[in-house]
């Protein structure tokens, strides 16, 4: 087994810092591979973090801890396969660890493979459900495959963990315009708008759910914003 790298509040520059200082002196363990590549995570240098933590994982081949650091840097920049390749060893190895779990659930629901990204999101809420990331993972993979009540439930679970952002808000949105309660999908678009005034979709599907109600002028006007933005962006 090798060392855990402590996650601490030094600044990513510093962790850099003291790694090499352990692998110029002659440290061969995984475990300033580790530290530095993660920090080098947080500065959102994911390539560079790859070549460590291959180095840590070429060191440290059953390790779950290095293979989940490696899939965190391969999901940054959306090598979503690698990424499940490195999680499936990572939760064989260790399957008590939510990160893992959670890792593999987004990394499968960008693959569109909603059945899998559910099942690891339901796993990784097993283990700790105080992560608002992982229910909206999951309800983003519950909407995927038509379960638009539950996706509200978990939707709403993840506004209850964490201050309202557009993308929840927005995807809660849809969930209920699909379960059929257009004005409390109109509510959620109109407070995502708010916290975003150019989410673009937004306006779109607001105008969606008034125009199912009957409010066709709040629908048009809705369609007009949206069209306004989009052409603006062109």
């Amino acid at each position: 087994m090798i060392a855990t790298p402590q996650m601490t509040n030094i600044d990513p520059i510093t962790q850099i810092t003291e790694a090499e200082a352990l692998i110029a002196g002659g440290d061969r363990s995984a475990a300033p591979y580790l530290a530095r590549g993660r920090a080098l995570v947080a500065l959102g240098r994911a390539t560079d973090a790859l070549a460590d933590f291959d180095l840590a994982v070429m060191i440290s081949p059953d390790n779950a801890i290095a293979r989940t650091a490696r899939a965190e840097a391969w999901s940054m920049l959306g090598r979503w396969q690698p990424a499940i390749g490195d999680l499936d060893l990572a939760v064989a190895l260790d399957p008590l660890d939510p990160t893992a779990w959670t890792l593999r659930a987004a990394a499968h629901l960008a693959l569109d493979q909603f059945a899998n990204a559910e099942s690891d999101a339901t796993r990784a809420i097993g283990l700790n459900d105080s992560d608002p990331s992982v229910w909206r993972t999951r309800a983003r993979a519950r909407y995927g495959l038509g379960s638009f009540v539950e996706a509200v439930d978990d939707f709403a679970r993840a506004l209850d963990l964490a201050d309202p952002d557009p993308q929840t808000l927005y995807w809660r949105g849809l969930s209920l315009r699909e379960s059929g309660d257009h004005h409390a999908a109109i509510s959620d678009f109109t407070a995502a708008i708010r916290l975003d005034p150019r989410l673009t979709e937004a306006y779109v599907s607001r105008g969606k759910s008034y125009s199912a109600i009957g409010d066709m002028n709040s629908a048009r006007s809705d369609w007009a914003l949206a069209a306004q933005m989009l052409h603006q962006s062109h």
